[in-house]
Protein backbone atom coordinates (compact mmCIF):
# COMPACT_ATOMS: atom_id res chain seq x y z
CA UNK A 1 0.00 0.00 0.00
CA UNK A 2 2.87 2.72 0.98
CA UNK A 3 3.33 5.39 3.08
CA UNK A 4 0.54 8.34 4.34
CA UNK A 5 3.39 10.20 1.79
CA UNK A 6 3.70 7.83 -0.97
CA UNK A 7 -0.01 7.72 -1.43
CA UNK A 8 -0.36 11.42 -1.04
CA UNK A 9 2.72 11.98 -3.97
CA UNK A 10 0.65 9.16 -6.51
CA UNK A 11 -2.43 11.12 -5.50
CA UNK A 12 -0.89 14.06 -6.40
CA UNK A 13 0.72 12.62 -9.35
CA UNK A 14 -3.09 12.23 -11.10
CA UNK A 15 -3.86 15.98 -10.04
CA UNK A 16 -0.80 17.07 -12.33
CA UNK A 17 -1.77 14.80 -15.01
CA UNK A 18 -5.27 16.00 -15.20
CA UNK A 19 -3.58 19.69 -16.04
CA UNK A 20 -6.93 20.80 -14.25
CA UNK A 21 -5.09 23.85 -11.77
CA UNK A 22 -8.34 23.63 -9.39
CA UNK A 23 -7.53 19.97 -9.22
CA UNK A 24 -3.75 20.25 -8.09
CA UNK A 25 -4.02 23.43 -5.84
CA UNK A 26 -6.48 21.00 -3.89
CA UNK A 27 -3.38 19.42 -2.60
CA UNK A 28 -1.71 22.77 -1.60
CA UNK A 29 -2.70 24.67 1.51
CA UNK A 30 -2.13 28.70 2.43
CA UNK A 31 0.02 30.03 3.87
CA UNK A 32 2.66 28.39 1.16
CA UNK A 33 6.34 28.90 1.11
CA UNK A 34 7.90 28.78 -2.13
CA UNK A 35 11.81 28.13 -1.87
CA UNK A 36 14.35 29.02 -5.05
CA UNK A 37 16.77 30.67 -6.53
CA UNK A 38 14.54 32.93 -7.69
CA UNK A 39 13.97 34.04 -3.96
CA UNK A 40 11.34 32.87 -1.18
CA UNK A 41 8.04 33.64 -2.07
CA UNK A 42 5.26 33.48 0.59
CA UNK A 43 1.66 32.47 -1.15
CA UNK A 44 -1.09 33.75 1.51
CA UNK A 45 -4.26 33.14 -0.97
CA UNK A 46 -5.62 30.29 -2.67
CA UNK A 47 -6.35 31.86 -5.69
CA UNK A 48 -2.78 32.77 -6.27
CA UNK A 49 -1.89 29.05 -6.05
CA UNK A 50 -4.75 28.43 -8.68
CA UNK A 51 -3.06 31.08 -10.51
CA UNK A 52 0.16 30.16 -10.36
CA UNK A 53 -0.94 26.55 -11.98
CA UNK A 54 -2.51 27.76 -14.23
CA UNK A 55 0.38 29.10 -16.28
CA UNK A 56 2.43 26.16 -14.31
CA UNK A 57 0.95 23.23 -16.18
CA UNK A 58 1.47 24.84 -19.87
CA UNK A 59 5.35 23.63 -20.18
CA UNK A 60 4.10 20.19 -19.10
CA UNK A 61 1.01 20.05 -21.53
CA UNK A 62 3.69 21.25 -24.17
CA UNK A 63 6.45 18.53 -23.48
CA UNK A 64 3.56 16.20 -24.20
CA UNK A 65 3.84 14.72 -20.92
CA UNK A 66 0.95 11.80 -20.78
CA UNK A 67 2.23 9.58 -17.49
CA UNK A 68 4.52 11.28 -14.30
CA UNK A 69 5.79 9.08 -11.50
CA UNK A 70 7.14 10.31 -8.30
CA UNK A 71 10.03 8.27 -6.81
CA UNK A 72 10.00 9.08 -2.94
CA UNK A 73 14.00 9.45 -2.00
CA UNK A 74 13.33 10.09 1.11
CA UNK A 75 10.99 11.33 3.74
CA UNK A 76 10.74 11.92 7.26
CA UNK A 77 8.16 12.64 9.96
CA UNK A 78 9.56 15.52 11.52
CA UNK A 79 6.35 16.26 14.06
CA UNK A 80 2.89 14.69 14.78
CA UNK A 81 1.67 16.75 11.51
CA UNK A 82 4.57 17.67 9.45
CA UNK A 83 6.46 15.62 7.43
CA UNK A 84 9.44 16.28 5.05
CA UNK A 85 9.96 14.77 1.38
CA UNK A 86 12.34 15.06 -1.52
CA UNK A 87 10.80 13.41 -4.98
CA UNK A 88 12.16 12.91 -7.94
CA UNK A 89 9.24 12.98 -10.70
CA UNK A 90 9.92 10.97 -13.77
CA UNK A 91 7.82 12.30 -16.81
CA UNK A 92 6.90 10.34 -19.62
CA UNK A 93 5.59 10.56 -23.08
CA UNK A 94 2.77 8.45 -24.51
CA UNK A 95 4.90 5.52 -25.76
CA UNK A 96 6.70 5.52 -22.63
CA UNK A 97 9.97 7.17 -23.39
CA UNK A 98 10.80 9.65 -20.24
CA UNK A 99 11.35 12.91 -21.59
CA UNK A 100 12.39 15.17 -18.31
CA UNK A 101 12.77 14.76 -14.74
CA UNK A 102 12.96 16.84 -11.84
CA UNK A 103 13.31 16.63 -8.46
CA UNK A 104 12.08 18.82 -5.40
CA UNK A 105 11.54 18.68 -1.44
CA UNK A 106 7.98 19.38 0.36
CA UNK A 107 6.90 20.24 3.73
CA UNK A 108 3.64 18.69 3.85
CA UNK A 109 1.46 20.06 6.45
CA UNK A 110 -1.57 17.60 8.17
CA UNK A 111 -4.61 19.26 9.48
CA UNK A 112 -8.04 17.61 8.26
CA UNK A 113 -5.68 16.10 5.31
CA UNK A 114 -2.39 16.31 4.20
CA UNK A 115 -1.20 19.31 2.21
CA UNK A 116 1.79 20.82 0.42
CA UNK A 117 2.97 23.91 2.88
CA UNK A 118 5.99 24.43 1.58
CA UNK A 119 8.00 23.70 -1.94
CA UNK A 120 11.91 24.12 -2.29
CA UNK A 121 12.85 23.77 -6.12
CA UNK A 122 15.83 22.83 -6.92
CA UNK A 123 18.03 24.28 -9.56
CA UNK A 124 18.53 20.52 -11.40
Amino acid sequence: MGTIVQIFFKNYADALLSFSAEKISDFYQTPLAIYSDKGIQIVTKMPEVIAFWKEGVKPYKDMGIYKTTPYIVSEEQLSENTFAAKVRWANYDKIGKQIAEETNFYILSQQQALKISGLIIMGK
